[in-house]
């Protein structure tokens, strides 16, 4: 009785970790005032991001490995620039693609800076990463301009926010 009892606990707690699975990105996006400029970094799970990319039509990657693929930051630009939008008066803002940095802990940031855009007040962000791959994706956008600091959440129903600065 108790090894049937400890055995449907064990099963328990097992199924859970396997039922309770977390998709997340989180971006940080700040205005700097000086350069006119946004600049972003966006923190990925490493595994999701790379099945994310291969699934878009990356080769394998070999994200932070000696064997990298020398071509990595040209399909993570092109990934980021296709999910991951900021419009102002109807303009989508170009991205330079910064660098990458990945750590042992299997995340994997992107840093990228857009173009220059003056003292913008009004900004639509349209945000789809992972959410083709994985449909509990959820990304949050911290966006920050003169201090002030707002917060943006967006799953597959939710992929476009415009908000006032």
């Amino acid at each position: 009785m108790i090894k049937k009892l400890f055995f449907g606990v064990f099963v328990l707690v097992l199924l859970s970790f396997s039922l309770h699975k977390y998709y997340v990105s989180i971006t940080e996006a700040e205005y700097n005032a000086n350069t006119q400029k946004f600049e972003l970094s966006i923190k990925f799970i490493g595994h999701d991001l790379e099945k994310a990319l291969e699934e878009a039509g990356a080769p394998e990657l070999y994200l932070g490995m000696e064997k990298e693929n020398p071509k990595a930051n040209e399909y993570l630009k092109k990934y980021l620039e296709k999910r991951f939008q900021m419009v102002i008066k109807g303009k989508t803002l170009d991205f330079t693609f910064v660098g990458k940095e990945i750590n042992n802990d299997d995340f994997i940031y992107c840093f990228i800076q857009s173009e220059k855009v003056v003292n913008p007040s009004k900004i639509t962000i349209n945000n789809t990463l992972l959410t083709k791959v994985f449909k509990e994706q959820k990304n949050t956008v911290y966006l920050t301009k003169g201090g002030k600091k707002h917060t943006l959440n967006f799953d597959s129903g939710k992929v476009s926010q415009t908000l006032e600065l």
